[in-house]
């Protein structure tokens, strides 16, 4: 049995090759290339691997490219080298076919040649692959924009069958009405796409903060960018998150935070369900919760909250840093779906009263919310990174999703197995920076976590601060449960 992956690789302008023409006043201006990471979650066997690269709008693949992944092991793809053949300002979507499961993360980034500058700031943002069960004929986007503080968004809805159908974008506003002239509908190659830009929809009002719904005649997947307008560093925020096909009355956060080190969390829940509803959020830090519980929430709505406007928190201002980043719970009476957003505004009051450093002004990403159904004891990150050579590193945190304290232990399969063991806190987190691992000098490839608890988890990726390159450089991925 083969198990497809479906991705929306894009970015406009020049996705996965270099060198294309600057975008329009809607899009997000630059050269903007690819880089696909996937594990072959498979211990045991290889897996046989096609990708299929479609032109945005094209029935036929552009490029069709075999590999092969070893038992256990990772791959990884930088499209201005990597596979060779592309069209040049390639935009489009990738279908994977593989003989043994996968998780696979895509980065959609400005070239980083000549990048990370005032004037040409980095720009990166991370999505994860759909998989045939992932996919729906129905999906929803929490949060999109048009003009709305000079942040924009686009949707790129990917086609998941081998058979043209027909695909109908609509909106709702922040009060869950619907924008019923701003509603676009066309047809869309099996296995291609089209990215919906909402700054080119006439119709779309500006100042516009809401919802998106995507239905198709067959199934479909989403990936949804915002950004801000990347005119200097300190504005080149870029966000990326998957459409959700389901929601839940229980939702994990297993990353939040509030004035740390210059970062704050946001969190949009948007109610799917057929009633009005209100959420409560139970936040863990260091131990101890604080409970905020939102007002009504109407069908469709999306209510954004951002860390610093939530007064339950306010505690942690006069705390340790430390102890300023933790988990959350949100729970609901309808179903709901929520992204996780994260970012750097430069402000002083956010670092302790501290200058924040220029190399991390500017930071966003965004994660989606684990719905409750989804947490387990196993955890597959597709990519961690510790590359002193190219200034990158990440890691990875992992929330106890109950009250009961266990261990959880890490292993890295690209660096002949090296395992790290951890002590998992009741109803808490673990939190580990790549290059804090013994051991492990250089990293770019997978790590599995398996836990005695039920977790979830994400990764996250940026350039060191030392670097001294400027711009959003900062991803995070949803870890792979199973």
């Amino acid at each position: 049995m083969k198990l497809h992956k479906l991705f929306t690789l894009l970015v406009v302008a020049a996705m996965l090759l270099a060198f294309a023409p600057a975008a329009s006043a809607q899009q997000p201006v630059g050269d903007w290339v690819s880089g696909i990471s996937c594990q072959n979650l498979d211990e045991a066997n290889p897996a046989a691997i096609t990708l299929e690269f479609y032109q945005e709008g094209e029935a036929t693949a552009a490029l069709t490219y075999n590999d092969t992944i070893v038992a256990g092991g990772f791959k990884g793809y930088y499209t201005p080298d990597t596979p060779v053949g592309l069209p040049t300002n390639f935009l489009g979507s990738v279908m994977i076919q593989s003989s043994a499961p996968l998780a696979c993360n895509v980065n959609t980034q400005v070239l980083m040649a000549g990048a990370g500058t005032a004037a040409n700031p980095n720009r990166v943002a991370t999505s994860a692959g759909f998989g045939d069960a992932e996919t729906s004929t129905t999906m929803y986007a929490p949060q999109v924009m048009k003009a709305y503080y000079n942040w924009n968004s686009y949707i790129a809805v990917q086609n998941a069958t081998d058979a043209e159908i027909s695909v109908t974008l609509s909106y709702k506003n922040r009060t869950g009405a619907d924008v019923a002239a701003a509603t676009e509908t066309l047809t869309i190659p099996g296995y291609s796409n089209h990215v919906f830009y909402q700054a080119e929809n006439a119709d779309l009002p500006s100042n516009f903060v809401g919802a998106a719904t995507i239905t198709g005649t067959g199934a479909v997947a989403v990936t949804v960018n915002f950004y801000n307008d990347g005119t200097a560093a300190g504005t080149s925020q870029m966000h990326s998150y998957n459409g959700f096909s389901v929601g839940d009355t229980t939702l994990l956060v297993p990353r939040f935070v509030r004035r740390y080190y210059g970062y704050n969390s946001g969190l949009t829940i948007q109610n799917i369900g057929a009633a009005a509803t209100t959420a409560t959020i139970t936040f863990t830090f260091n131990g101890t919760n604080y409970t905020h519980t939102t007002g009504l929430i109407q069908p469709n709505a999306a209510l954004v909250l951002y860390a610093t406007d939530i007064d339950e928190l306010d505690v942690l201002d006069a705390g340790e840093m430390r102890y300023r980043s933790g988990n959350a719970v949100v729970t609901a009476t309808e179903d709901i779906i929520a992204i996780v957003n994260e970012d750097n505004r430069g402000l002083a009051a956010d670092n302790g009263g501290d200058v924040v450093p220029d190399t991390r002004i500017g930071q966003g990403s965004t994660y989606n919310a684990f719905t409750d159904a989804s947490k387990s004891n196993d955890i597959f990150f597709a990519q961690i990174t510790d590359l002193p050579a190219y200034n990158w590193a990440g890691g990875y945190q992992i929330a106890n999703t109950t009250n009961v304290a266990g261990t959880c232990t890490a292993t890295f399969p690209s660096a002949g197995g090296l395992e790290v063991n951890y002590t998992l806190p009741a109803s808490g987190a673990i939190s580990q920076f790549a290059p804090n691992v013994a051991g492990l000098d250089t990293y770019n490839a997978a790590v599995i976590i398996n836990c005695s608890q039920p977790v979830v988890g994400i990764s996250n990726l940026a350039y060191v601060a030392a670097s001294g390159l400027l711009g959003d450089s900062f991803t995070t991925a949803n870890g792979l449960n199973r």
